[in-house]
């Protein structure tokens, strides 16, 4: 899961914080500060303003921009209104849930085993709220598209004949999301974990 960092509250030409009242309103500004994925699965696209701690837990956060990530449909009716507060999980705009999970062929992710006790119970507590483990089913196809996403990652790498083959793989991972996937698949690239982490906005 990719570690992102949304940085300070969006100002206006005027200098002053934009509203975000409706909620809603905070997606452009998370898009162009994290890019178009979901802060969870890393799927890119058809995504929604997602709020950390639900907002019929706590009102008052609704439009707060501390409190807002993307979130595809599958995540965010995984996650509902199940947690009450940020306690007790990992999050990926202040935790290095990078690597805290891992990803393998067949579009599977799994809790890192070499993980501090606490760090993986919060690690399990989050995959289990956004369902990151879930089968594929004609409604969650997110583990279906990781697969995809390995696949043609696993196909690049192993293509020796391809000219410039760092801008295909770029174009490609930009386009398709799953971000830790790609990261996976090159990381015995250092010069190319470079240029992925580059080509994402938004990567801690």
């Amino acid at each position: 899961m990719r570690s992102v960092c949304r940085g300070p509250w969006p100002t206006g030409d005027d200098g002053n914080r934009l509203s975000f009242d409706p909620y809603g309103k905070a997606k452009i500004p998370l898009i162009g500060r994290i890019g178009e994925y979901c802060s969870y699965c890393e799927r890119e696209g058809d995504l929604h303003v997602e709020h950390v701690v639900p907002k019929k837990h706590n009102k008052q956060l609704e439009t707060e921009w501390s409190y807002s990530l993307l979130g595809c449909v599958n995540c965010n009716s995984r996650k509902l209104y199940k947690n009450t507060s940020r306690n007790g999980y990992l999050w990926p705009d202040v935790d290095d849930t990078f690597n805290a999970f891992t990803y393998r062929s067949g579009g599977r992710v799994s809790v890192a085993e070499e993980l501090e006790p606490d760090e993986r119970s919060r690690a399990n507590e989050l995959f289990d709220l956004v369902g990151l483990g879930a089968p594929v089913t004609d409604t969650d196809r997110r583990r279906h598209k990781r697969r995809q996403a390995w696949d043609k990652a696993k196909e690049i790498r192993d293509s020796a004949n391809v000219e410039d083959k760092w801008r295909w793989v770029i174009d490609v991972a930009v386009a398709t999301g799953f971000f830790s996937v790609w990261m996976t698949v090159f990381r015995d690239d250092e010069d190319m974990c470079r240029r992925l982490k580059q080509a994402f906005p938004g990567t801690r």
